[in-house]
C-alpha cells in the first residue's frame, strides 16, 4: 500500500510539473467549448512502457481519465476498461499509442495519439464500438502495418445477438479507415412468434450461429485474408420463455440447415481494403460505368442461411458510399 501511494505521489507531481511546461498549449482552438485537448508528455507515454506493473497501471488511468474527461465527460467517472497497444501506423518513423476505452455492456472508444517532438496528440478518435476486448498490430511489411480490434456484442431488441467482431484498420489519407471487418463468432437467436407471423402455430426457438477464423498468406506478390469456417441454422420446440441452456444435454436444437464457408480477401492498394474483386456497374441515370470494390459477398452473410439469397454484393465505391448491388449488374474485372 504504501509503495502504491508513493507511485501515485511520484505520477501526481511529474504529470503537475509537466503541466506548468503544457500551459502555452492550453488555448489551441478545439471544436469542444470550454475543454482543453489533452496533450501528453512524452515522459507519461513512457511510463506505459515501465517494468514496474503498478507504474504502468496508474499510468494508464491517469492517461484514461484525462481522455474521458475531454471525450465523455458525463461518463468519465464509471468503471472503464482501458488497453494499450504501441505500433509505427502512421508513416513517420514514430511510434503511435492506439487507447481502447471500453464501459461494458456496450460502449466502446478508440483513440489514436501521435508523437511530435516531445509529446503526444490526439490523432483520432473513434466511440462507434461496442467493448474492445483486443488490440493487436499486424506487421505485413514495411510500408503496410495493421492495427486490429476486437470487440465483444451483446445486444437484445426482437432478438439476442452476440458477436465478437475483428476489424482491421490502416492510417490513409490522415484518417484511420476500417480496411476489413468479420464476426469471427456470432449466434442471434429468436422465437418464431416474434416474426408477427400467423403461420407459426407451432412456437419454436430459432439460432443462427457461426464460427470462422482468419488467416493471411502471401502468393505471387498478393496479400490473401481468409475468412473460413462453419454456419448452422438450428431450431428447438420452446418449452417456455427461457432460451435454452448452452449447456442442456443433449442439446434441444436440433439442425436445420449448415454450410461450410471459405472465401479469399486480397489486399488492394488502390482501395486501400481487403476486397474479393473490383467490377463496373451503370449508375441509374448515368450513361458512364462507375467503378466498385466488392466487400461481401451477401449470399454467405450468416442470416441467409435462414432466409432467401439475395443474389446481391456489399460494394463500395470511390466516393466511399457502401451499398448493396445485384450480381447480374456488375461487370467483374479480374486480378
Amino acid at each position: 500500500m504504501k509503495q502504491k501511494i508513493l507511485n501515485r505521489i511520484f505520477l501526481f507531481l511529474l504529470f503537475f510539473f509537466t503541466w506548468l511546461d503544457l500551459t502555452k498549449f492550453a488555448s489551441i482552438p478545439v471544436s469542444k467549448i470550454g475543454e482543453p485537448i489533452p496533450i501528453f508528455p512524452q515522459i507519461q507515454i513512457n511510463l506505459l512502457k515501465a517494468n514496474n506493473p503498478r507504474i504502468v497501471d496508474d499510468a494508464i488511468q491517469e492517461t484514461a481519465k484525462m481522455l474521458l474527461r475531454y471525450f465523455v465527460p458525463q461518463l468519465s467517472e464509471e468503471s472503464w476498461q482501458a488497453k494499450f497497444i504501441f505500433l509505427d501506423l502512421i508513416p513517420d518513423h514514430e511510434p503511435e499509442l492506439a487507447f481502447a476505452l471500453s464501459l461494458p455492456p456496450d460502449k466502446g472508444i478508440l483513440i489514436l495519439l501521435q508523437k511530435k517532438d516531445n509529446h503526444y496528440f490526439i490523432a483520432s478518435f473513434q466511440d462507434h464500438f461496442f467493448p474492445i476486448t483486443k488490440l493487436e498490430e499486424l506487421s505485413l511489411k514495411r510500408d503496410l502495418v495493421i492495427l486490429v480490434t476486437r470487440e465483444e456484442q451483446q445486444k437484445q431488441l426482437s432478438a439476442l445477438n452476440t458477436a465478437s467482431n475483428v476489424k482491421l484498420w490502416k492510417w490513409q489519407d490522415s484518417r484511420l479507415q476500417e480496411a476489413f471487418t468479420e464476426n469471427i463468432r456470432w449466434e442471434i437467436n429468436w422465437q418464431n412468434n416474434w416474426e408477427n407471423s400467423t403461420s407459426a402455430k407451432t412456437p419454436k426457438w430459432y439460432c443462427l450461429s457461426q464460427n470462422f477464423k482468419l488467416s493471411y498468406r502471401w502468393e505471387k506478390e498478393l496479400l490473401y485474408l481468409r475468412t473460413e469456417g462453419k454456419q448452422h441454422f438450428s431450431a428447438a420446440p420452446v418449452n417456455n420463455s427461457v432460451f435454452p441452456a448452452p449447456y442442456d444435454f443433449p442439446s434441444p436444437f436440433s439442425v436445420l440447415k449448415q454450410r461450410e464457408v471459405c472465401e479469399d480477401y486480397y489486399w488492394d492498394e488502390s482501395w486501400q481494403k481487403f476486397i474479393l474483386q473490383t467490377g463496373q456497374y451503370l449508375p441509374p441515370g448515368k450513361t458512364s460505368p462507375a467503378e466498385v470494390a466488392v466487400l461481401k459477398d451477401l449470399d454467405m452473410h450468416l442470416e441467409s442461411l435462414a432466409f432467401k439469397e439475395q443474389q446481391q454484393y456489399l460494394v463500395i465505391n470511390k466516393r466511399g458510399d457502401v451499398f448493396p448491388l445485384n450480381k447480374d449488374t456488375i461487370s467483374v474485372n479480374e486480378h
